[in-house]
């Protein structure tokens, strides 16, 4: 059987971006009169900023006083005409202006952060692509991918095929040599409706971010086309994202794990059953659709990668383990419950009711309530117990250290250490490294949840066995740098 390569052009799009808002020139247009109305603005681009820089002549001079968001006019939509095109700027796709402060202008300058074509499809199904600069030279090749080519350049490895809710995407960079600029681009191949776009596009850069470490964010330039052989750019959708994290704190990393579990290299497994399944990425992705909770808590290991504070990172990662677990245990309650013969327990807890209902003049309304409230929970786990058995459920079982870590989530919720108090400088290093098995015992949840099989890093094992290798020492590190789950 003969397999198909992908051949790929982003060719247009990086002109596109390349040469779009450098200089341009509009008449602002709106349907109230305000003071920026018919007035000429110039955009400007500089290729490492991270918006659209703009200057107004305004038609007369205005006072100082009127220099606001609101008197100016930029608290509603406005579109910007010229001869080939129209751009709308969506309100608060401003975030800065600027005039004199002390006498009358007839200029005002600003900051862009959101702007499209006028006739941008909305509404409509179409075809899209989401184009950003990058600096990740090899992102996507720790997915099981294929290979491709892209603007007379072939990769090996690093397109990534995703089914989200039955549209087909395909996930690849490119790296534009003559510059050393790399880009992603992120396209649909079935039309699907921009807000589903749009939203997809996130979730799979943060799905990604909780992998890698590293959630791009920053400018995205969305492009609509009629058909997915993305030829013929329609229209321009531009918005500036919050700012990347770039923080490398990978999860899972093929290359070392093959030669971590075999020393000798001639006896290297291959290396394609140990990326990381591209079916496995899509039911991340879907699941995050669909539970909030899992999203919340992949936010907080991807934020909590780039606090520096190892006790506020501790915490963090604790909200997280929190997160998973009770998502987990929400919807396996049955394995949960301490008592397994429910059947046999019913009417032992009807009883229970029933006596505490006759005796209920013995008690205030909130004693009484309280105890029916015991009675009606008698058969939940202890919140401590939940941690534990959310592995057991998915038959991991943790060395004992671990064990002991979870024990301690609660010292972090209430802003307490594992060590005594006054302790905490020094013990900053160990700190940090309990947060990185935090993060790890989330991840491992996360990963189980959607049907992942294969290694996870142990970024903790893995920084002390660095810090041996690199300072000639021979500490013993109690725990592996990576794991089968």
């Amino acid at each position: 059987m003969i397999e198909e390569k992908y051949i790929k052009s982003i060719q247009n799009e990086i002109e596109f971006i390349e040469k779009t808002f450098k200089n341009e020139s509009f008449i602002v247009s709106q349907d109230v009169e305000f003071p920026i109305n018919k007035g000429k603005i110039s955009l400007f681009k500089a290729n490492d900023s991270k918006h659209i820089d703009f200057k107004i002549q305004l038609q007369n001079d205005l006072d100082p006083k009127n220099i606001t968001f609101k008197k100016l006019g930029f608290n509603e939509k406005c579109k910007l005409i010229s001869t080939d095109r129209i751009f709308v700027i969506p309100v608060e796709g401003i975030t800065k202006i600027k005039g004199k402060r002390f006498i009358p202008t007839d200029t005002i300058t600003g900051e862009i952060v959101n702007i499209y074509d006028e006739e941008f499809p909305f509404v409509t199904k179409s075809n899209f692509r989401l184009v950003l600069k990058i600096n990740e030279e090899n992102f996507g090749t720790m997915f099981l991918g294929t290979d491709y080519s892209c603007d007379d350049v072939s990769y090996g490895l690093g397109l990534i095929q995703l089914s989200i809710e039955n549209v087909q995407y395909h996930i690849y960079r490119h790296k534009k040599s003559k510059e050393q600029k790399i880009y992603l681009t992120i396209e649909c191949l079935d039309a699907t409706n921009f807000q589903n776009f749009k939203e997809n596009c996130e979730l799979i850069l943060k799905s990604i971010g909780f992998l890698t470490g590293n959630w791009h964010q920053n400018e995205h330039y969305f492009f609509s086309y009629t058909s997915n052989d993305f030829k013929l750019i329609n229209f321009l959708y531009y918005e500036l994202f919050s700012n990347s994290i770039i923080t490398n704190f990978e999860i899972i990393n093929p290359t070392q794990f093959r030669s971590f579990i075999q020393t000798d290299p001639k006896n290297y497994p291959k290396l394609t059953p140990l990326l990381f399944p591209e079916q496995i990425l899509s039911t991340l992705i879907n699941k995050l659709k669909l539970k909030h909770e899992l999203e919340r808590a992949i936010e907080l290991l991807i934020e909590g990668n780039e606090i520096t504070s190892p006790l506020i990172r501790c915490s963090t990662f604790s909200v997280a383990l929190e997160t998973i677990v009770s998502l987990i245990h929400t919807e396996n309650k049955a394995f949960f419950k301490p008592i397994k013969k429910t059947k046999q327990l019913a009417p032992i807890l009807k009883e229970f009711h029933k006596i505490t209902e006759q005796e209920k003049h013995k008690f205030s309304e909130l004693e009484y309530s309280s105890l029916s409230k015991k009675i009606t929970y008698l058969n939940t786990p202890f919140n401590k117990d939940k941690f534990i058995l959310a592995f057991e459920f998915y038959k991991i079982k943790l060395p004992e250290k671990y064990n002991l870590l979870l024990n301690n989530r609660n010292l972090f919720f209430h802003g307490k250490t594992p060590y005594e108090e006054g302790a905490l400088k020094n013990n900053i290093h160990d700190l940090h490294l309990e947060a990185n098995r935090i993060h790890m015992l989330v991840s491992i949840l996360i990963l189980k949840y959607v049907g992942y099989k294969g290694h996870i890093k142990n970024q903790a094992a893995y920084r002390l066995e660095s810090e041996s290798f690199y300072n000639e020492t021979e500490r013993q590190v109690e725990e592996s740098a990576f794991y089968n789950i």
